[in-house]
């Protein structure tokens, strides 16, 4: 009896491998014998063992018992997760450990590895080395292969860049069903199962993930097929999206802010607005090659892009707006009332915008007009009659004088109320122009007023909006339970 001899097959095509017994060598699909220490016992038990075998026989002492076979994973490195094809790519170490209790069920390993009970997975495993198969004298069989395993993994990017994902890598048998195949969880050196993804020694942790839970579980499924089920619940470092996506975004968004605190004489509002809108535009195409393309959910960080765009949208139109009061004149348009109620007397102290120019209380401006001397001048609207003086006030008509005797009264020289005549014109042509320049600062100052009202609002709502969106992800946590997660 072989009780203490280890058999290694390494395959060395699909009809032949290699085996290692006590130092020995055997090759071939009828595993050929070439011992170099073993005993001649030793080289007839195993001919004998080995002649007339059926590699396509499910390897059990009899058809109404399971074949146990324990699956475990050693996880070596973590390469990455690509969001746009929602695929993760391991470096796995796969544990596969088979019980036999006849010894001559070695003859299944040795020429074809697990040719009888292969297993499939939700991935693409390739195998990176094809190492040694162990088969022990008391019918425990062992593969430890290192893979790259490529799985699919459905991404969830409603909280991207602050997401978790739960990435499985399923093992299963598509020939035989739990009454045929018994799948275990690997033992330790202990003799206790393993429920979880073990690390390697030399395993270092992603730039960009952080593993919190790697569990494994055993399922059974409907269709009564069991399978291995590794999950590996990893949290993203959201420190690249946060320093070179989000706070450039919120750089750009104070940018878009001030630019209702430039004044309109510049002559770049409406270029720093549309240069704004334009970076936003590059920032999203930029998202676009890593987020999945799906209308399941939309990320946090797209929705704070366009929130963004649209509030620099509606800047670029206010800005039309206050460009279009800035450039106002009298002789086009006339100020109503309740825009000089509501924006010069009304909200510049609730904005903290004081005017140099102290401005006549709106009682004195509603007053009923009188009646005045009509010059052959053109007149600029209605608002000049607002503040023009009464002729009367600076130039008084002469008083009439009665003296006794006939009814005669003194009148003024020809000649001085000629001149009289030219400087009252003089006076109320100066008035006209004085009148119309401060209407004109009245239009410039209504722009300004409607200017600091939108750099506040547009402060609120920027403020309010980014920390609504951005604390929804703080209760995006990942679950304690990898098994009750969401």
């Amino acid at each position: 009896m072989l009780n203490s001899s280890r058999v290694s097959c390494s395959p060395v095509s699909s009809h032949a491998s290699l085996c290692l017994v006590n130092g020995g060598a055997l090759l071939g699909d009828r595993c050929h014998l070439f011992l170099s220490g073993a005993s001649d016992m030793e080289q007839l038990l195993m001919k004998k063992v080995f002649s007339n075998y059926n590699l396509k026989v499910r390897p059990a002492p009899s058809p109404e018992k399971r074949v146990v076979v324990r699956v475990g994973m050693v996880l070596s490195s973590f390469v990455g997760l690509n969001m746009k094809n929602e695929e993760m790519s391991t470096t796995v170490v796969m544990n596969l450990v088979s019980v036999f209790v006849q010894y001559f069920l070695l003859h299944a390993y040795c020429t074809k590895v697990t040719n009888w009970s292969k297993l499939g997975n939700n991935g693409v495993f390739d195998v990176a080395l094809n190492v040694h198969v162990q088969a022990y004298s008391n019918g425990r069989v062992t593969w430890t292969p290192p893979a790259l395993y490529l799985s699919s993994c459905g991404v969830k990017v409603t909280y991207f860049p602050f997401d978790w994902q739960n990435c499985t890598m399923q093992f299963r048998s598509y020939t035989y069903d739990s009454s045929e195949i018994d799948i275990q969880y690997a033992l330790d050196a202990k003799g206790n199962e393993i429920r979880e993804v073990q690390l390697d020694e030399a395993f270092s942790e992603s730039g960009e993930w952080h593993i919190r839970h790697r569990p494994s579980k055993k399922n059974t499924n409907d269709d009564q097929y069991e399978d291995m089920t590794f999950y590996l619940i990893i949290e993203r470092k959201p420190l690249y999206y946060v320093l070179n996506i989000i706070l450039p975004c919120i750089l750009i968004t104070i940018i878009a802010i001030f630019n209702f605190y430039l004044p309109p004489d510049a002559g770049e509002k409406m270029g720093l607005s549309i240069n704004v809108l334009l970076t936003l535009t590059v920032f999203l195409l930029l998202l676009a090659d890593k987020i999945p393309e799906t209308s399941l959910g939309v990320p946090i960080i797209v929705n704070y892009i366009m929130f963004t765009m649209i509030l620099v949208t509606f800047s670029v139109i206010l800005s039309v707006v206050v460009l279009n009061l800035h450039h106002r004149s009298p002789n086009t348009h006339l100020m109503p009332m309740w825009v000089r109620k509501i924006f010069i007397h009304m909200l510049p102290p609730y904005l903290g915008m004081l005017r140099p120019k102290v401005e006549p209380p709106l009682s004195l401006e509603t007053l009923p007009r009188r009646e005045k001397k009509m010059v052959s001048i053109s007149k600029v609207a209605d608002e000049y009659f607002i503040r023009k003086p009464d002729s009367s006030i600076l130039f008084p008509k002469p008083n009439r004088k009665f003296i006794d005797g006939p009814s005669n009264y003194l009148t003024l020289p020809d000649e001085l109320k000629s001149a009289v005549e030219a400087i009252t014109y003089i006076a109320e042509a100066l008035q006209a122009e004085k009148d119309y320049e401060a209407l004109k600062e009245d239009w410039q100052y209504v722009a300004m007023v409607v200017d600091r009202m939108f750099l506040w609002i547009f402060v609120i709502f920027t403020t309010v909006g980014t920390l609504a969106i951005f604390a929804d992800a703080s209760f995006n946590h990942t679950p304690t339970d990898p098994f009750k997660s969401p």
